[in-house]
């Protein structure tokens, strides 16, 4: 008789190291499942830990550009109020230069008893002691630099035989003197 081959022991250990494989193969997924969401877990803190600090930065950086904004801001007013004032003190040599050389033309036998500037005109009104002198005045008017002769003025006699004369000096646009 043939002797018969009991492979129930075989088999035994056949199914143990399949079932040791399959363990194995589960084990190995699980914990590669469980390393792969630890590290995305990880990575999505970091992601939001950054994106936290960026934000920060940039809450810190807006503060800081607001207040730079308000100093900018408030240096180029105070740069504005300087330059104005700047240019009216420019006008107002301008203007004290344009008046000295109109003292230092009048003839010595003329005198103004009334200067008046309105709507960027000056007005002169006074007196002369003869008409040659009145006549000097006109032509030291017509050559000051910066203003030039508006509307012609009145030369009227008074009582004691003075020459009372009127005239409109109207500024020069290149060289008018801005207020």
């Amino acid at each position: 008789m043939a002797r018969t081959v009991n492979l129930l022991p075989w088999r035994a250990r056949q199914q143990r190291q399949c079932l040791r494989l399959w363990l194995t193969i589960f084990s190995a997924t699980l914990l590669l499942i469980v390393l792969l969401t630890v590290m995305l877990r990880m990575q999505t803190a970091q992601e939001s830990q950054r994106l936290e600090l960026v934000q920060q930065a940039g809450i810190t950086l807006q503060a800081g550009l607001t207040q730079r904004q308000a100093s900018l801001l408030a240096r180029q007013a105070e740069h504005q109020v300087q330059q104005q004032r700047q240019q009216r003190l420019q006008a107002t040599q301008e203007w004290q230069r344009i008046l000295t050389r109109l003292a230092d033309t009048l003839p010595e036998q003329a005198w103004l008893s009334e200067l008046r500037y309105q709507q960027g005109a000056l007005s002169l009104a006074g007196y002369a002691a003869s008409f040659v002198a009145l006549s000097q005045l006109e032509t030291a008017l017509y050559a000051l630099p910066g203003l030039r002769m508006g509307k012609p003025g009145s030369a009227t006699r008074d009582a004691q035989g003075r020459w009372q004369f009127n005239y409109a000096l109207v500024l020069d646009v290149r060289h008018a003197p801005q207020l």
